[in-house]
């Protein structure tokens, strides 16, 4: 098997189409599909399935593709050795939550006489999990609850991934000053019925979010939703109406700065893992290394959601 033959299944499963990764590779079609042929023949297994729309992979070739991208990304990484002017990036994929920026902020702080770039995209925790799968971000952020860290263990090891925890927390309502909350200690499930929440567009691992209970109330009882897909709208959103979101302890620094206020839920005993993935087997750049070492500090000093 050679390096060629990986990068014409990759770009294959990428495009989904034989002839558009042909025309990306700049090699004909029927040579192509030859390649193709042959790696099936060599490997013994079927790795694509033909349809009228193009190809798709078998999940023997969606093993094929975790393993083969691996590869590709570290021989990009060797042969960049030889070059002086390789570019260091920091490439992060993140769950969107406030505190993410206060790192990245922390990380130029350290870093800004030097010559990186930085990359960070704010996803849902299966979006995350495929950038880093895919390589587009060497590392991930993540939180998950109890009834998703089952499934999110299945999918990381499915992906080849590995998760790094940080810390456990649970959640609490965040509110801000023109919230009749603001000035409450504890909050209740029935008090917050009666205002709108403010969350992200689902996925598939918050639809399993539905299925928990606080104090006896379902998360599907609020039926007043509002949907963001970033912390930025999420943070005016708090800032300017009576919307409140379920939040992490983690963040409570970041939003008190903002006149945020994170205040226990009564009887909410919600688990939150919070860690980090990255790929099997694969020496993270120092780059990565420093953040992680920023991302490992954010549970050491926390006493609670107000500081």
């Amino acid at each position: 098997m050679q390096i060629q033959q990986l990068t014409y299944f990759v770009t294959v499963a990428e495009q989904g189409s034989i002839n558009k990764a042909a025309e990306k590779l700049f090699v004909t079609q029927p040579n192509l599909s030859k390649a193709i042929s042959n790696l099936e023949s060599e490997l013994k297994v079927r790795i694509f399935d033909r349809t009228n729309k193009g190809v798709i992979l078998t999940d023997d070739g969606k093993k094929l593709y975790q393993y083969a991208r691996t590869i590709l990304n570290q021989m990009e990484l060797i042969q960049g050795l030889s070059s002086r002017e390789r570019p260091r990036i920091l490439s992060i994929a993140s769950y969107p939550i406030i505190t993410m920026g206060r790192l990245i902020g922390a990380f130029y702080n350290n870093h800004k006489q030097e010559e990186i770039a930085l990359k960070l995209v704010e996803q849902r925790m299966q979006q995350v999990i495929e950038s880093v799968e895919s390589g587009e971000a060497e590392i991930g952020f993540v939180m998950s609850n109890n009834v998703q860290v089952k499934e999110l263990k299945h999918m990381l090891h499915f992906k080849n991934l590995v998760f790094n925890p940080l810390g456990v927390d649970t959640w609490y309502a965040n509110v801000g000053p023109n919230s009749p909350l603001y000035n409450e200690t504890e909050v209740t499930m029935e008090q917050l019925l009666q205002y709108p929440i403010v969350r992200l567009p689902d996925d598939y691992f918050s639809n399993l979010t539905f299925y928990l209970q606080i104090d006896g109330i379902r998360l599907t009882e609020h039926k007043k939703v509002v949907y963001v897909n970033d912390s930025a709208a999420i943070l005016a959103l708090l800032s300017q109406t009576d919307i409140f979101r379920f939040g992490p302890g983690l963040s409570a620094p970041d939003f008190a700065a903002h006149g945020i206020r994170s205040i226990p839920i009564r009887n909410c005993d919600v688990q939150i893992n919070v860690g980090w993935v990255q790929r099997k087997r694969e020496l993270l750049s120092p780059e990565a290394q420093d953040f992680v070492r920023l991302l490992e500090g954010l549970y050491l000093k926390q006493t609670g959601p107000e500081g």
